[in-house]
């Protein structure tokens, strides 16, 4: 047996039919059905019942193991692929677009440097998007925050970051702000914020899905008044006193907050989020790889400390 028997016999359950399936496979109907006839005699046993459409019970057996080896094969081939674009120094990277501002010319710039031969390739989508694709082997590796549902894939944590609450200074909760010495930011008690609007982000973003968490933890009930993909959107929603809204420590995007806005920190654990490394945990990891997935993780941390680190330092 070889893997065209599994993916032909696949074709015609699948399609439902001799002839479609053949159109399918870029075959005619009588060669088809003379493989399979062909097939069924090296075997012993028929797939189909008199019908030609139930299939047997050897075949609903032989069918099952099939699509497991199709899809063994599959992830060979893919795998295969990968190792021989990292033979040849090539890093397929996924990164979100907020994100992307901070550090994609940064990665640009340390993988055109004399002492690293790698071809970086960069896509940027949301944080789901880049999931899937990784999993799918369209991308090596991603730069996502988290939380986010990961099955499938290892993770390992580059720095950490904390949610900030974006919000009009005219808004009644700043009167419970106080300063805790050596922050940039002034705090706010989760009580302070039971009657306030928020503006966020869709379900599935890893903002709605910490916020959703942060609500459900403090038992708060939460007025949503306007969902946005976009942070700088909810920014500039805020700053029209439309409500509040928690968004991420990018100073690109908190410029479009006008003068009478001011970020907070809010009192709870649940609002701190890893920013990662994600790779399948499918996919074969050589010493090559782990040389450039540190190259990722150097420059991206560096980025991190040297762009965004001493600016808190140097306002307080």
């Amino acid at each position: 047996m070889n893997i065209k028997d599994f993916n032909y016999i696949a074709a015609v359950v699948d399609y439902g039919s001799y002839s479609k399936a053949a159109e399918a496979l870029f075959l005619s109907q009588p060669s088809l059905s003379a493989y399979i006839r062909n097939l069924e005699r090296q075997l012993g046993f028929s797939f189909f019942e008199n019908d030609k459409r139930t299939l047997t019970p050897e075949g609903e057996m032989y069918i099952s193991y099939a699509r497991k080896i199709i899809a063994l094969d599959q992830e060979l081939m893919q795998n295969i692929a990968q190792l021989h674009r990292l033979k040849d120094n090539q890093m397929r990277l996924g990164i979100t677009p907020a994100r992307s501002e901070q550090y994609l010319d940064a990665l640009y710039d340390r993988f055109q440097q004399a002492d690293c031969s790698c071809t970086l390739e960069i896509q940027v989508d949301t944080s789901r998007r880049l999931i899937e694709k990784v999993l799918a082997n369209e991308i090596d590796v991603i730069l996502l925050n988290q939380p986010q549902k990961t099955n499938g894939l290892i993770s390992r944590c580059i720095f950490s970051d904390r949610l900030l609450l974006a919000m009009q200074q005219s808004n009644p909760a700043i009167q419970s702000a106080y300063t805790v010495e050596g922050d940039k930011y002034r705090h706010l008690p989760v009580s302070a914020l039971e009657n306030c609007c928020f503006i966020t982000f869709p379900k599935g973003r890893t903002v709605r899905t910490v916020f959703d968490q942060f609500c459900k933890e403090n038992k708060l009930s939460p007025h949503i008044v306007q969902e946005t993909p976009h942070i700088r959107t909810a920014c500039k929603l805020v700053s029209r006193n439309y409500g509040a809204a928690f968004v991420f420590n990018i100073p690109s995007e908190l410029e479009n907050l006008d003068r009478t806005c001011e970020c907070f920190y809010v009192d709870s654990d649940c609002l701190n989020i890893d920013y990662s490394l994600a790779y399948s945990a499918a996919s074969p990891v050589g010493r090559e790889q782990k040389r450039i997935l540190q190259i990722i993780r150097e420059t991206v941390s560096h980025v991190h400390q040297e762009r965004y680190l001493p600016k808190i330092s140097e306002k307080r």
